[in-house]
């Protein structure tokens, strides 16, 4: 028989948990119903002294018995890996690969939901597990398990939840399996306007600088032309000032600052806004890099990433703006870059 996975809806709240170290056993509602059906034969049993009813006793007490030991069996020698991508992007589905191992050498199991478990600062969206509902003994699984980051940071597995309701769904017996597995999840990147006219501000959120344009021709200096478009050295020569006329190449040069201060309390700006500035300045990064422009990346505190245009310097961007202004990523954030550059 052929195992196989799928998706399975949120199971209904246990009635009781019974946790120890790595392992812990929920009753559900059919196992309550179930007890609750014992105490009353069992009661009825002793006040009537019916044989019959003891032997229902007895058999009903042999199901809980048998109900604990398969269930057992089943989580026994299951092991389980994941395989992270590198980096990932907030908002985006991504794959982690599993491989479930059955270690039994003559017995299957069935019934197994397998969760990822994140840290908790960095949550995964809902549905992050799998069924199995036969695994061969000595058998190994490999399957893709679908999940979304819901922001941007590391992401950090602390291991897979296995549980089983096999055989009678009385009970659900889980066990823990720690693992320690990290990647990145870089900012939400949502639509913006890409600029095509130079702007130039500062001290405003999200402006971009340009630069970078071909020299045409020179002119007459007329009033109102800006001063750095003179050509001073021509304007030398000629003993008039002269200014530059320019053509825009086809890839432009683009500067993107980065402000996370509060004008007024000069401290961080409250996280909504944090993570605002942050994934704008990710999605025209993006955005800009993949037309084929070359980018630059500069904080409030003089921190500057060079202009670039390559897959690798758009990773250096996002891995920086993965981490900035969390409390454990921002040395990170600002180290990590440039070691990853020289690799």
């Amino acid at each position: 028989m052929m195992s196989h996975s799928q998706k399975l809806p949120t199971l209904p709240k246990p009635v009781y948990t019974i946790r120890t170290r790595n392992q812990s056993l929920q009753i559900t509602r059919e196992g309550a119903g179930f007890i609750i059906l014992i105490f009353a034969v069992g009661v009825g049993a002793i006040f009537t002294g019916s044989n019959l009813l003891f032997l229902v006793l007895a058999m009903c007490l042999s199901l809980l018995v048998v109900s604990g030991i398969l269930s057992e069996l089943a989580l026994k020698k299951i092991t389980v890996t994941s395989t992270l991508p590198p980096t990932v992007y907030a908002g985006d589905p991504f794959s982690v690969r599993l491989k479930i191992t059955n270690g039994k050498k003559y017995l299957s199991s069935y019934c197994l939901r397998i969760t990822l478990i994140p840290v908790d600062s960095l949550p995964l969206a809902e549905n992050s597990d799998i069924y199995l509902f036969h695994m061969l003994p000595e058998k190994i699984e490999e399957t893709n398990l679908l999940v979304k980051a819901e922001k941007r940071g590391p992401l950090k597995i602390r291991g897979f939840q296995v549980s089983t309701r096999f055989p009678f769904g009385f009970f659900c017996k889980i066990k823990f399996l720690p693992m320690a597995d990290e990647t990145l999840v870089f900012p939400f990147i949502q639509p913006v306007e890409i600029p095509f006219m130079p702007d130039s501000s500062a001290e405003e959120q999200g402006i971009v600088l340009h630069q970078g344009d071909e020299i045409m021709t020179l002119r007459e200096y007329c009033e109102g032309d800006p001063v750095n478009a003179v050509h001073w050295k021509s304007s030398a020569k000629t003993g008039s000032l002269r200014v530059k006329e320019t053509r825009g190449s086809s890839h432009q040069s683009y500067t993107l600052f980065l402000n996370l201060t509060d004008a007024q309390t000069n401290r961080q700006v409250q996280d909504s806004v944090l993570e605002k500035r942050v994934s704008s300045a990710a999605s025209l990064a993006y955005n800009l890099i993949r037309r084929g422009d070359e980018v630059s990346l500069k904080t409030e505190d003089h921190f500057q990433i060079p202009f670039g245009n390559t897959e690798r310097h758009l990773e250096r961007i996002m891995r920086f703006l993965a981490c900035v202004g969390l409390s454990d990523g921002t040395q990170d954030a600002r180290s990590d870059p440039g070691q990853r550059e020289h690799r």
